[in-house]
C-alpha cells in the first residue's frame, strides 16, 4: 500500500518536477521526495499501533494519501488485540478448570508407578536385548525394533530410554506365549496398559499375574481374551 501511495504522490509532483533545469536536480528532488513519504508511512503505522492520533500536524493532502493507511493498520491493530485477549483466555483457564487437580493426581500417580514398575521388574535397553540375543548389528535397537514389529515383544518409553520387560524371554528369544498374548489383548492398549496388565494380579487367573504364569499359555491367552470383552461390554 505504500508503494501505491508513493506512486501517486510522484505521480502529482511529476509535472513539477518535469520543467527543472537540471534533469539530475528533478530525479534527486523527486528520490528525496519518495524518501521522506516513506518516513512518514513509517511512523504513520507506529502512531497508529501506539494509539497515537495520527496525522495531526500533515497538510490535509497527505492525510488524505495517509488515511487509508491509518484504517489498515487501525484494523490489524484490533485483530491482534483480540488475538491477545483469545490467548489470555486460554493461559488462565487450565487454573479455573475444576478437573486440573484430579488430572494432576492421576499423572503424578501414573509417573510414580511407571518408575515403580522399573525399579520393581527387570528390564533390558535395546543394546542389552541384542547382546543377550547375540546380535551383532550396529543398529543396537534393530533387534527389539524388529520383535516389536513381529508382534513377539513390546516395550515401554521411560526418561527418554526404550526398556523391554525381561520376563518376555527365554534364552535370548521372544516366548511365544508373549505373542499369543499380545495378540488376544485389546489392540487400544498402551504400551504401558499391556506392561501394568502383565503384572498385575488377574482374577481369570485366581489373582496370579499373567508374567508369571506363562507357563499356562492358554489360561493367561483366555485371560487376555476376557479383558477385551468386558472391554466391549
Amino acid at each position: 500500500m505504500a508503494d501505491t501511495l508513493m506512486e501517486r504522490l510522484t505521480a502529482a509532483d511529476a509535472p513539477r518536477l518535469a520543467t527543472g533545469k537540471n534533469g539530475l536536480r528533478s530525479r534527486n528532488l523527486k528520490a528525496a521526495g519518495s524518501k521522506r513519504f516513506r518516513a512518514l508511512v513509517r511512523k504513520a503505522v507506529r502512531d497508529v499501533f501506539g494509539g497515537l492520533a495520527p496525522f495531526e500536524k500533515l497538510d490535509p493532502a497527505a492525510v488524505r494519501l495517509l488515511e487509508p493507511i491509518s484504517a489498515v493498520v487501525a484494523r490489524k491493530r484490533a485483530e491482534m488485540s483480540e488475538r491477545n485477549m483469545e490467548l489470555l483466555v486460554e493461559a488462565m483457564l487450565p487454573a479455573n478448570d475444576p478437573m486440573s487437580a484430579v488430572r494432576s493426581k492421576v499423572e503424578a500417580d501414573n509417573a510414580r508407578a511407571r518408575v515403580k514398575f522399573a525399579e520393581m521388574v527387570p528390564c533390558l535397553t535395546s543394546g542389552e536385548l541384542a547382546e543377550m540375543a547375540g546380535h551383532s548389528a550396529r543398529n543396537r535397537s534393530a533387534t527389539g525394533s524388529r520383535w516389536k514389529a513381529e508382534k513377539k515383544a513390546f516395550s515401554v518409553q521411560l526418561g527418554g530410554r526404550e526398556l523391554f520387560p525381561a520376563f518376555q524371554f527365554k534364552d535370548g528369544k521372544p516366548d511365544p506365549a508373549v505373542a499369543q498374548v499380545l495378540d488376544a489383548l485389546p489392540s487400544g492398549m498402551s504400551q504401558w496398559q499391556v506392561a501394568f496388565w502383565f503384572v498385575s494380579s488377574n482374577p481369570w487367573l485366581d489373582g496370579g499375574v499373567p508374567s508369571e504364569n506363562l507357563g499356562k499359555v492358554a489360561a493367561v491367552v483366555e485371560a487376555a481374551r476376557k479383558l477385551g470383552e468386558e472391554a466391549a461390554g
